[in-house]
């Protein structure tokens, strides 16, 4: 068995679990537990671009580019995301998540360096199940 095979069960496996989660909560908890899913989502390649940056605080310039990327497409998607929670169209978070996995897939095409090699396939594996499972569950009429 490769890594790789590995790698993509566990991630089904993680992704099934947030969806159980996700549809045992009643309709008024769903929308704030997807969006803080899609706020650890855009917080991981932050946390990545950090991780290039000096320990002792130094900000070379090719540790800057990656970090200014994911911190404003992390705060777009955030942003997005308060406003889909506004909007009573919740179910658009799930469509913010798929987003996210064209996100990843750009990674995987322009070969970012600032996260590892493997990652980008994993989350957007990840990111299709539980985007396709929120809209779903978020689509959902309401009984509460």
């Amino acid at each position: 068995m490769g890594t790789t095979f590995l790698l993509v069960m566990i991630a089904i496996v993680l992704a099934g679990a947030a969806l159980g989660v996700t549809a045992s909560l009643g309709p008024r908890g769903r929308g704030p537990w997807v969006y803080g899913q899609l706020a650890l989502m855009v917080g991981i390649y932050v946390g990545f671009a950090l991780t290039g940056i000096d320990p002792s605080g130094i900000v070379l310039r090719s540790s800057l580019t990656p970090l200014v990327v994911e911190g404003m497409t992390a705060l777009l998607f955030l942003l997005l995301g308060l406003a889909v929670l506004q909007s009573g169209r919740i179910w658009l978070l799930g469509a913010l998540i798929l987003g996210h996995g064209g996100v990843d897939l750009l990674h995987l095409l322009m070969k970012a360096d600032h996260s590892p090699a493997w990652y980008a396939f994993i989350c957007a594996i990840y990111d299709a199940i539980v985007g396709t499972g929120a809209i779903w569950l978020l689509s959902s009429p309401k009984k509460d």
